[in-house]
This record gives C-alpha cells, structure tokens and sequence, in this order.
C-alpha cells in the first residue's frame, strides 16, 4: 500500500517552546556584541532570568524537540481503522534536507554581500568585543564555500553564519531518527543503549549533541502514557514538574557557580539540561492551562519563524547593531545602563522583522518544496496496486 507523505497535526505550544529558545540565543549573542561593564551585566546571570540569555541551552531544546517531533508521528498510537504511517528514509530525508539547507543557503548568499558591502567595525560605547571582532575577516575561498555548504567547516572565523555549527548537528541527527525508530520500537533498552554509547564511547569526537535527539525520541515514544497520569495531576503538581524541569534546564548556571569547568562536566550539564527539555516538553503539552498560555498567536509565529531568527541573527548583530549603536553614542547617548536594553529591543525586533519576511520568502516556498518532492516520489516509487473490478451483478 503507497503511503503518501501529509502534514502531521502541530502542537503550537511546541512551536512557542521552540521560538523562546530562539530568543534566548539571540538575546545572548546580543549581550556578547558589546562588552558590557561587569556590574551591569552581572544580572543576567539570576536564576530563572539567565534562561533569556542561555543560548546553548536553548540549542539543547532544539535538539530535543527535533528528536520528538520527528519521531512523534511514527510513535504515536494509530487511531481505529488507520493505516500507521511508514517511514520512507529518501523522502524523510529530503525533507530535512530543503527544510534546513535551502534557507542556510538563501542567508548564507546574503551574509556574503552584506559582508562585502556594508559590514564595517565601529568604535563604539561600549566597545565592541573580542567575540564578535573575530567574526568576518578570512576571505570567501571556493573550498571554503564549498565546506559551509556541507557543514563541514568548523572554525567560527572562517565562518559566513558561525552560529550554523548547530545545523550540521541538526541534520546529523535527523540522519540517525530512522536509526532511532527502529532501535526504540524493538526496546527502550536498545535505544537507551545507544546513547549511552554516544555519550562515553565518542565525547570527544561528537559531543553529546545527539543525546538530546534519543531523550526526544524516548519522550515521543512514552509521550502519551506520561501525558495521561499527568492529565491526572492537579495543576499546582505540574508546575512543580515544570519547575523541576527549568531546574534541571538551568544546570549550566549552577554548574558555572559551583563547579570548574571541564568537557566531562560541559558534556554531563548537556545532558543533564536536555533531561530538563524533556520534562517542560511533557509538561507543557500534558497541562491544557500551560497550552493556552503558550498557544497565544503571537509567541506561535515567534515559533514559527524561529528559524530564520536564529539564521539572520548575527547578520543583524554585525551589520546594523554596531552602526546604530555608533549614532546613538554620536548624538550623546552613551550611557550603558540605557544602551543596554535598547540594544536588546532593537536587535530583536530587527530579527523579528526581517525573519518574518524571509519566513513568507524563503522558508514556506522551501517547506512547499520539501512536500511536493517527497509526495511525487512516494507516488512513484511506492504505488497502489489496483484493486480488480468485479463483475457486474446479473439483472
């Protein structure tokens, strides 16, 4: 029997998830623009507050919710009289493919323009740093470009978008999902298995990136037996899971305070803030109160154009804050203490602007792209057989 590729139903809180863990790697690139004095910047490392700013945990949410989504619609229980849906690996693949790379692509080609004919460092106040002072100087080679458009260039100098070290990591995990699916339907210890091997076997060659991809698929595969002893709960006991969960997702700030530094506690405080993704997920979606409060139209489309939030960030951060900050200080204002949070409200809504209109653009033809190829194939190579017709009853 075909089974022809259709949209699977989306969970809009996810989407708002997804959107506030964009914010938080633009509002932290933003903060590293400039350097900040000390006593300013010192409060952005408050509990609870330090999540806006967290970047690299909000990657780790990304992870995470790219394992469960992807996974959701082979794992979840197939209503009476339904076929389950099958994975056919070449389209899946092509659709994470021109869902990721056609978008890259289109900012990339921007980013190398703008780089060419606007971009100019600025003797600013504050002065800009040393981390984004270090973005933009290494010529455009053919091997070069050739390198970033497989993801396979890793130093953030030579970089056109260095913030896309996370998309080779994306689309190396969508690679291993199918792996996952099969590991996980035969038993949770296979996949379990597997992780844990990711994560001692080869740390130093892979990270533990691809942990936060087997904690999505593990709470995909569980999602609706966990949702249905939550839906039990009272309200007050899943804000104490959710409050567990932001607990755990804040493990880089505590281990920043009370732990040295050091890849076996980085890898340990990833994963550990990757089980913390897991439960305000599973929350999220199991509290119909906390759905309500995320569903609200405009968070969805922060979600929704997340993507090109996080592509055209450091296309903004290098190219307009510098400048705009430049005139600030020329007509007087060079207080920090006000620059601050106008650098912030201008970055984002900048971003926000310029990714909605690349959202319309650039990903929905994209997305559109990804549905037809995938359904084309799937007509082609997985056909119907016909059904014979039967004789006509005798009169």
């Amino acid at each position: 029997m075909a089974i022809v590729y259709t949209k699977s139903k989306r969970i809009e809180s996810l989407d708002t998830i997804r959107g506030l863990a964009a914010l938080s790697v633009l509002f932290g690139h933003t903060m590293g623009v400039f350097d900040w004095p000390n006593s300013l910047a010192s409060w952005t490392r408050f509990p609870v507050v330090n999540m806006l700013f967290d970047g690299l945990s909000g990657v780790a949410m990304f992870f995470v919710l790219s394992g469960f989504v992807l996974s959701r619609p082979y794992l979840a229980p197939t209503p009476v009289g339904q076929t389950p849906r099958q994975l056919f690996v070449p389209t899946f693949y092509i659709r994470r493919i021109t869902r990721i790379w056609i978008p890259w692509f289109c900012v990339f080609c921007l980013s190398a323009v703008l780089r060419a004919y606007l971009y100019h460092p600025y003797d600013t106040i504050p002065p800009m740093s040393e981390w984004i002072g270090r973005f933009w100087h290494v010529p455009l080679t053919l091997s070069s470009f050739l390198r970033q458009c497989a993801f396979a260039l890793h130093d953030p100098q030579r970089l056109l978008l260095p913030q896309d070290w996370s998309l080779g990591v994306e689309l190396k995990g969508s690679a291993l999902i199918p792996v996952f699916l099969f590991l996980v339907r035969r038993h949770i210890l296979y996949l379990v298995g597997a992780g844990v091997l990711l994560f001692v076997c080869l740390p130093n060659a892979i990270e533990p990136y691809y942990v936060s991809f087997v904690l999505g698929v593990i709470a995909a595969r569980y999602h609706d037996a966990i949702e249905a002893k939550m839906r039990r709960l009272t309200f007050a006991s899943k804000c104490g899971i959710l409050a567990f969960g932001i607990l755990l997702y804040q493990s880089r700030l505590v281990a920043s305070h009370f732990l040295a530094g050091s890849l076996l506690v980085d890898h340990v405080v990833w994963c550990i803030c990757s089980i913390g993704c897991v439960f305000i997920i599973t929350t999220s979606v199991a509290s119909n109160r906390i759905q309500r409060a995320l569903s609200h139209g405009v968070l969805v489309f922060l979600g929704k154009i997340s993507y090109s939030v996080y592509l055209l960030q450091l296309v903004v951060l290098l190219c307009v804050l510098p400048p705009l900050v430049y005139g600030l200080n020329r007509v007087g204002i060079q207080n920090t203490l006000v620059l601050m949070p106008l650098a912030n409200c201008i970055a984002v809504l900048l971003t926000v602007a310029t990714a909605a209109f690349t959202y319309r653009i650039v990903e929905l033809p994209s997305i559109e792209f990804g549905h037809w190829i995938s359904t084309f194939i799937q007509r082609r190579f997985l056909k119907t057989p016909k059904t014979p017709k039967l004789p006509k009853p005798a009169v």
